[in-house]
């Protein structure tokens, strides 16, 4: 995989070399040098499966299997991605259509009609035996019959740039850089759409958790208030120590509300995401239970430049740049015409006639007073290259960050949780002792609120571990380029 890199790095150096000669001088290629290995606590298994194209369905969730596919075919996001992928497809063949031969095919049919009208005219010689003019003689008018012509046209121009320089070479490689570019592009839209439906069912999930804790919560001050006031009234605590009971049981109701608005919230929140923005929020079902994370296979750093969309989008708008810049430092090139032409035309009146021109033409345009402007347009683009070149290798730098960081959370959380778990446990088990000791008067009321405080802490702490242990197991896979292969169809050089 490291020599694969080092391929994809030599073709990168390869395209800045034949874009040196630019006005400006010559583009830095990036440095991509990665580790062997992450710095992480447990090392990957050699023979570790990849990461599916589903990665989804490492968490055996059937409810997550359906909510992404819902995504994929319905969500706004995964629609606007496909267009813009379709419309790079169209700007790509426009740019290449510009350097094709061009010409237009033209018509032309006429109908002429000409009659003649002939005025004040005698005819002498047909003088009759008396003197008298006959009637022609008298005549003052004379029409002759009318002539008809009709002529037919036809022509045909066409206008072709002679590529002596290779200016249409470096535009489809522009043009193909940049439709891949979205490509990746698209490819990255899609994982963080699949990212942020997963993170939103978990989140919705650690609501409804929440929720289910906090009534429990409730429910509990409730039975703890009304021992408090059976045991104020026949004596046995303050009265205060029922009000302070009471206090607790609103608050507690008080704070079951608020995580239910948020509950609802986030079952719109996640709707919106799958396409059903407009359905009530009772429309989708989410359960009060946090599975623990799979274990996520990796892969190796060099796999990064492979696997992350992010990363392949940042190499291709470098490609494009640089083709950009080679097409620039082109134009100060002469450009070198071909303009052939023929035409036919019929005429038939009186007679017929046929006549046919052809003609073959050549041009040539040298930028002399324009360049000084090009000069300037290709050093700009000199700059915006250097730019893509440093944002491809801050890229590479925040793919590994991403992956190294994302592996050795979801380490520490597997971890975290088992002894979150425990303590959880044990603190249940405290309070619920405490709770019949209370009962039975062998403890006073701050003994019992400090264990059922405890308990609700870890119970709370847990949750959200339980909840945040998914959401770093997405994202450490979206740090790993999700499921997707990274071999996009070849397009034509």
């Amino acid at each position: 995989m490291q020599r694969r890199m080092r391929q994809r790095v030599a073709g990168i150096g390869l395209a800045l070399a034949l874009a040196g000669c630019a006005p400006g001088g010559k583009v830095h290629a990036p440095d991509v040098q990665l580790p062997a290995t992450y710095e992480r606590p447990a090392s990957p298994a050699a023979d570790a499966a990849p990461v599916p194209q589903a990665w989804w369905t490492l968490f055996s969730d059937p409810q997550l299997d359906a909510l992404e596919t819902e995504a994929l075919a319905r969500a706004p996001d995964a629609r606007t991605a496909l267009a813009r992928l379709k419309e790079a497809y169209a700007v790509r063949s426009s740019a290449l259509d510009a350097y094709d031969p061009h010409g237009a095919l033209t018509a032309q049919a006429s109908d002429a009609h000409n009659r003649t009208r002939y005025s004040g005219i005698n005819v002498s010689g047909l003088s009759s035996g008396g003197g008298g003019s006959s009637g022609l003689a008298g005549l003052s008018n004379l029409f002759l019959p009318a002539n008809e012509t009709k002529t037919y046209q036809g022509a045909f121009n066409v206008s072709w740039e002679l590529d002596l320089f290779g200016r249409r070479k470096a535009a489809r490689r522009t043009a193909n850089a940049d439709i891949l570019a979205a490509r990746f592009d698209f490819e990255a839209s899609r994982l963080s759409l699949e990212a942020n439906v997963a993170t939103s069912l978990f989140q919705a999930r650690a609501l409804a958790v929440q929720l289910e804790d906090a009534r429990e919560t409730a429910r509990i001050a409730a039975s703890l208030a009304e021992i408090g006031r059976k045991k104020a009234e026949h004596g046995l605590s303050p009265a205060a120590d029922a009000a302070r009971l009471d206090a607790d049981a609103d608050t507690a109701r008080s704070e079951s509300l608020r995580i239910e608005a948020l509950s609802n919230a986030a079952r719109r929140t996640l709707l919106v995401l799958i396409g059903r923005g407009t359905a009530p929020a009772g429309s989708i079902t989410i359960e009060a239970r946090l599975a623990p994370p799979p274990v996520l296979p990796t892969t190796a750093p060099s796999e990064l430049l492979r696997r992350r969309p992010d990363v392949r989008e940042a190499e291709q708008k470098l490609r494009s740049a640089i083709g950009t810049l080679t097409l620039d430092r082109l134009a100060l090139l002469p450009t070198l015409t071909l303009n052939p032409s023929a035409a036919i035309q019929r005429t038939e009146a009186n007679y017929i006639s046929r006549t046919s021109i052809w003609t073959l033409a050549a041009g040539a345009s040298e930028p002399i007073l324009d360049r000084p402007r090009l000069i300037s347009v290709a050093r700009l683009q000199k700059a915006r290259a250097e730019e893509s070149a440093t944002l491809f290798e801050q890229a590479i730098l925040n793919a590994y960050r991403d992956a190294e960081n994302g592996l050795n959370l979801v380490d520490a959380d597997r971890s975290r949780l088992t002894l979150l778990t425990e303590a959880e446990a044990r603190s249940r088990f405290a309070y619920k002792a405490s709770e019949r000791a209370y009962r039975d008067g062998l403890i006073d009321l701050t003994t019992l609120l400090d264990a059922e405080r405890s308990w609700r802490a870890s119970r709370s702490s847990l949750t959200a571990l339980q909840a945040g242990a998914l959401n770093d197991a997405v994202a450490t896979v979206k740090a790993l380029g999700g499921g997707w292969s990274g071999a996009p169809t070849k397009l034509r050089e």
